[in-house]
């Protein structure tokens, strides 16, 4: 390497800046600054050599030796060998020869552990980097960990919450189906009177129509009123029952509407019973099948007595046929006794349309209870899920 080239390497690295003459005419001042440079380039502390030429001659001599130790160090390492040294001569009296050789090992050398370090520092950035990346994925993964233990603990609790809640609507649920049975014994008989009680006055608007074309003398007049006042009882007394079968009936609908999705969940719960708690309810569900089957017997038996009273109701149309057989012997009837009961019928007409009315309401009022046990039907699925399904897996730490 010629000088230019040495210096222009060696202007580029080193803030204390040299000339080709001063490398061709080197002298002991210019050495020891290129030497301090160097050393201060290295990350040394310098600073004691800065003003040594002004200290005393001993002072001076120990720096100039310190220097030339330090240096020759260096020189003999990246020689590699011992056998060539950097003397005391060759700094207060340097060659250019031997101040070039020995600067340029010292800039190789320099050169050499500024690459080595950039590379270091890079390195220990990268790993510094991904050092708390590291940190921070663990952070993380500890809190998921910790949310995870808090969302457990919490199913755990629901699910203790259930089990103690089951027995309850287990409970409540076998009351439901007994009402259930009862209302539906209780709807049909009242649907069946409902029946009876239309055809009884669709049959009494036909009398008033055949009796219409009648007339009666003053004298059977009386006779007629009596007869049109039992029938006006009898019909007072229909509808009183009629009324009190629709409240019946809706009282059973909308418990029949509370009772059914109960009743379909908990026999889903009880086919599949997951403890013996719940084997014995559906022991004591095959014993309420069997007193259903009585209350059937029973029903039956009612039934039988309903069928003597209809046979009665068929009696007594048969006297009001005869009677009316009687009535069409006359041949006048007063006006008064023909507004009376038009305006009686129009009274009846009344009422009935009062009954459609009232049921149209139940009607209305059994839908609003059915879509509200919807509800409590979904809500009694989803527990039910809930607490059959299989148990929560939990994570397994590893060291």
């Amino acid at each position: 390497m010629d000088n230019a080239a040495f210096v222009e390497s060696w202007n580029s690295i080193i803030p204390h800046k040299i000339r080709p003459a001063e490398l061709e005419h080197p002298t002991e001042s210019f050495m020891c600054r290129c030497l301090v440079s160097f050393f201060r380039m290295m990350k040394y502390d310098v600073t004691e050599f800065d003003h040594m030429y002004s200290e005393p001659k001993d002072s001076t001599m120990r720096k100039r030796v310190q220097l030339v130790a330090n240096t020759n160090h260096f020189y003999q390492l990246c020689l590699g060998s011992k056998q060539r040294n950097f003397l005391y001569v060759d700094l207060i009296k340097p060659s250019p020869k031997k101040t070039i050789h020995v600067l340029n090992i010292l800039l190789n050398y320099l050169f050499y552990i500024n690459m080595v370090r950039d590379e270091t520092v890079e390195k220990a950035t990268q790993c510094t980097a991904r050092y708390h990346e590291l940190e921070a994925s663990i952070n993380q993964q500890k809190r998921e960990m910790e949310n995870h233990k808090i969302k457990i603990n919490n199913i755990e609790q629901n699910i203790s919450k259930m089990r103690h809640q089951l027995p309850q609507l287990e409970g409540e649920n076998e009351k439901l189906k007994e009402m259930k049975q009862q209302l539906l014994e209780k709807i049909a008989a009242t649907k069946a009177a409902d029946e009876e009680l239309a055809e009884k006055i669709t049959k009494l608007k036909m009398d008033y129509a055949m009796l219409q074309d009648r007339r009666v003398d003053d004298e059977e007049a009386a006779a007629l009123i009596r007869k049109n006042e039992e029938l006006e009882a009898e019909i007072e007394e229909y509808e009183k029952q009629e009324k009190t079968l629709q409240t019946t009936n809706s009282e059973y609908a909308t418990l029949i509407s509370q009772i059914k999705p109960c009743m379909f969940a908990a026999e889903e719960i009880l086919q599949n019973p997951p403890d013996d708690s719940l084997m014995k309810l559906k022991n004591q569900v095959d014993t309420l099948r069997l007193n259903y089957s009585k209350l059937e017997a029973e029903c039956a038996r009612k039934t039988t007595t309903l069928q003597a009273l209809q046979k009665n109701c068929e009696a007594i149309r048969e006297y009001v046929i005869e009677m009316e057989k009687q009535l069409s012997m006359g041949h006048k009837t007063k006006r008064k006794t023909e507004r009376q009961t038009i305006s009686d019928l129009g009274k009846q007409q009344l009422q009935l349309d009062e009954l459609h009315e009232q049921n149209d309401v139940y009607l209305e009022q059994i839908k609003a209870l059915k879509e509200e046990m919807l509800l409590i039907m979904q809500m009694s699925e989803q527990a039910k899920a809930f607490l059959m399904r299989d148990p929560v897996n939990r994570p397994v730490s590893t060291k």
